[in-house]
């Protein structure tokens, strides 16, 4: 038994047809799957391993959050669809949203549900995206620490979580299932035949924000590199040595949601203002094909790769990971701040306060013997004197 094509005729040409099958949901649920193990992987190593534990981690931890949200979210499309559409192929006409054979029962109140908590954990996810960027830039080029401070935290929950859920809320009973134009195997905007209102849903409620968060992130990310290079220092020594080697990789976010995100925004382009000739080329079909297999799979994958760039390739999350050492937070509260703005070396700190206690007592000893070598003396002193000696 096997899951046959989803083809969708769209309203640019008979000809013109889209299809989603078995590659498109493997790659999907695995790298769903993926993103969940990973997110899980990152909560752990920030509660568990104390060099982790400061602002700029917790900005990661919130943009997982959004990203584990959206795993979950496209894994139940995916395990929906293929209980809706087993078996079987529907031909849907995107001009009037009819489909030949409608399914018996597609699961709408659960589409809806989805559509709802992926459309809004996507915003919430370019949006912390964008929050990551501001803050390191200010760190590193201002040299500034207010946007670690206890209010520039909660404007940032503000508007990472606000402004998704209210955009979603505004466009509630446009939530549902449409294959027509740029999506996947999962439930997000539907059109209802109607292109323009389409264009209006998606940048308001998708692409718009996707769009300002690359042009954005992309400015401050790569507006550190270049201070960097010119300065000719390395991320820690332009950081006043609060940032650490692996902490580089913090300037790859930017490139993990470009890589993973940008198929979808690219096929959502092409399928709107493409001309119906261009698109019935079979070159520009199989190209069609090629970015719903990189959507398919990117579209859940930003938490996977994230925690391969913070776990995998840190060395000291690493080490923690590969020898089970589970130190609680709460043991080095005084050393690891949750409001430090950048990583610090708290390990080292650690080490040296350790090494300085050491020393403290072996002083303390050493002057306690002699103290008690000199009343010895005296004692003997003050017999002998007794004695007549």
């Amino acid at each position: 038994m096997k899951i046959d094509d989803f083809e969708v005729i769209s309203d640019k040409a008979p000809s013109v047809t889209s299809q989603i099958g078995t590659p498109e949901i493997v790659l999907t649920g695995t790298s769903s799957v993926l993103s969940i193990a990973g997110a899980i992987i990152i909560f752990a190593t920030y509660r568990f391993v104390p060099k982790e534990y400061n602002f700029t981690r917790k900005l990661l931890v919130y943009l997982t959050i959004a990203d584990f949200i959206t795993a979950v979210g496209n894994l139940v499309g995916v395990s929906r669809y293929v209980y809706v559409y087993w078996t079987k192929t529907f031909y849907r006409n995107c001009l009037t949203n009819v489909t030949d054979s409608n399914p018996d029962n597609s699961l709408p109140a659960l589409c809806s549900v989805q559509s709802f908590f992926t459309t809004a954990s996507n915003l919430a996810s370019f949006l912390w995206t964008f929050v990551i960027a501001f803050h390191l830039w200010a760190t590193v080029i201002l040299k500034i620490t207010l946007t670690s401070r206890r209010i520039a935290h909660v404007i940032y929950h503000v508007v990472c979580w606000g402004i998704p859920i209210a955009i979603v809320c505004s466009v509630v009973s446009n939530l549902g299932e449409d294959y027509c134009y740029g999506t996947g195997v999962w439930c997000g905007l539907k059109s209802d035949g109607d292109t323009h209102k389409l264009k209006q849903l998606m940048y308001r409620a998708d692409v718009g924000w996707q769009l300002t968060s690359y042009v954005t992130s992309c400015f401050f990310y790569l507006h550190i590199i270049f201070f960097l290079f010119l300065h000719k220092r390395s991320l820690q020594d332009a950081s006043n040595s609060q940032l650490r080697k692996e902490d580089r990789n913090y300037l790859l976010v930017w490139f993990v949601l470009y890589a993973l995100k940008l198929w979808g925004v690219i096929r959502f382009y092409l399928t709107l203002y493409l001309d119906p000739t261009t698109l019935n080329k079979n070159t520009t079909q199989k190209f069609m094909g090629i970015l719903l297999i990189l959507q398919s799979y990117g579209a859940s994958g930003q938490a996977f790769w994230n925690c391969v760039l913070f776990c995998f390739c840190d060395e000291t999350v690493r080490r923690k990971m590969w020898r089970c050492r589970a130190v609680p937070v709460e043991a080095n509260a005084a050393i690891a701040n949750e409001n430090t703005p950048l990583l610090v070396d708290t390990e080292g700190q650690i080490e040296q306060a350790s090494a300085t206690n050491e020393q403290t007592q072996a002083s303390a000893t050493n002057e306690q013997t002699l103290m008690n070598a000199g009343n010895e003396t005296k004692q003997k002193g003050s017999i002998n004197s007794q004695n007549g000696f």
